[in-house]
């Protein structure tokens, strides 16, 4: 008598009936056939694949509830971003918490939900990034990129690690994954299994996903003990080869158009870093922001937690750009400068700088700079007086708009910045 193994099904549609009565090698060989002919969840999902006719494939589990206007944040994305394979919402569970902003996978097999109990209008889980993976709870899928992958590898069915393990294949072939939180959907999660069950199919599938992709963890740190944003950022931002730290006063607007111009250009031109804007007042950010955290930079404006905010993110960052006279003052520049001391410094002089700052602090954050950044090409003059050792990039309004962009480029050349070819496409002269 041979061994069967029949899968489990925790919400069965069909209970098959069988009378048996001797003759156990026909018992035996219906069963058998109906293992081998009745295809897996995620062999389903593949076969429909093949036959959909849309080019974009929606994957959605039954306890996952749409909200208002959650489709076309993620359909622009796969219709102007071809090198994307799959794009997901925001996943927030049902008391309106976040349950994931996209996951972050671990050295030693584990993948974290980015966010997961955090409040959902924190701006850190606002901004749309590259991910490197997102729950198939929800997520619009390029349908050439499902099926050149080959699907979900039916080695990880019936469930867990067949969706990151499909992300990665997409990330293998020079496929992007990106989780668009101006997308919201609510998740039940797990309302069809219950708890044991996940447990042990997470034990089971995690094994063959570590042997499969070995080469790719042993890059990365193992999962931290605590989820600590000093711990986290690190993986969360793995991918991103630039980190750039904005600081300023307000989240840049139509109130300041040279700093706002200066942002959207660093946030085209490198899509893939990590751009971070620090607001020093919270005035007017929530209507400043929905464009900028669209364009994949994320803001924060942490007020008077200003000193635990950076000192959460010590050495994260390679660049430093203060806009503002109180960004390029104590005690922010102090702060900045034992937070992040390795970073490079650059210093934005807009328009309404005239050559005679009274303040030592400013000059002293002027003189300490690699680059300075003028808003006007009169001031160059002024601003090498104080900053000869600086080089010094004016970017003003007589510029054209590529000419201001290949100014920025050539600015920032020799700080190890080099922009995405996505973005200086955008760069036509």
């Amino acid at each position: 008598m041979r061994r069967l193994a029949v899968p489990r099904a925790e919400a069965p549609d069909v209970s098959v009936l069988m009378v048996t009565f001797n003759a156990w090698e026909w018992t035996e060989r219906a069963l058998a056939a109906l293992v081998e002919h009745t295809d897996p969840f995620y062999e389903l999902i593949n076969q429909a694949a093949l036959h959909a006719r849309a080019p974009h494939l929606l994957l959605l589990n039954t306890d996952a509830l749409v909200q208002p206007g959650w489709l076309p944040p993620l359909r622009d994305i796969l219709d102007h971003e071809p090198d994307v394979a799959a794009v997901a919402p925001r996943l927030l569970h049902l008391d309106g918490t976040v349950q994931e902003a996209g996951s972050i996978v671990w050295g030693d097999g584990e993948v974290w939900p980015y966010g997961a109990g955090q409040q959902a209008d924190r701006p850190e889980f606002r901004f749309r990034r590259d991910v490197d993976y997102a729950s198939a709870a929800c997520l619009l899928v390029r349908r050439s990129a499902f099926v050149d992958a080959g699907g979900f590898d039916p080695a990880f069915a019936p469930a867990y690690y067949e969706d990151v393990d499909l992300c990665l294949r997409w990330w293998s072939q020079g496929l992007r994954v990106v989780c668009q939180p101006g997308s919201n959907v609510s998740h039940a999660g797990g309302a069809s299994t219950d708890r044991h069950r996940i447990a042990s199919l997470l034990a089971r599938n995690r094994p063959l996903f570590e042997s499969r992709w070995r080469r790719l963890l042993a890059r990365r740190p193992a999962a931290p003990a605590h989820w600590e944003p000093r711990d986290v950022l690190p993986g969360r931002d793995i991918r991103c080869a630039e980190r750039i730290l904005i600081v300023g006063d307000f989240v840049p607007d139509s109130r300041q158009p040279f700093l706002h111009r200066l942002v959207h250009d660093l946030g085209r031109l490198w899509p893939r870093a990590r751009i971070t804007h620090l607001a020093l007042d919270a005035d007017g950010a929530e209507e400043a922001a929905p464009p900028l955290l669209d364009m994949g930079i994320e803001l924060a404006w942490p007020g008077e937690e200003l000193e635990p905010w950076l000192g959460e993110r010590r050495h994260h960052y390679g660049v430093v750009v203060t806009t503002s006279f109180a960004a390029a003052m104590p005690p922010v520049r102090g702060l900045l400068l034992s937070t992040q001391p390795l970073a490079r410094s650059v210093v934005v002089v807009d328009g309404r700088f005239d050559g005679d700052a009274e303040d030592a602090g400013y000059r002293d954050s002027m003189a300490a700079a690699d680059l300075i950044v003028c808003a006007d090409r009169r001031q160059r003059g002024r601003v090498a007086g104080i900053a000869p050792s600086a080089e010094v990039t004016v970017i003003d309004g007589g510029m054209s708009e590529d000419e201001q962009r290949v100014a920025l480029v050539t600015a920032l050349a020799p700080l190890g910045m080099t922009p995405d070819v996505r973005g200086y496409g955008c760069v036509t002269g």
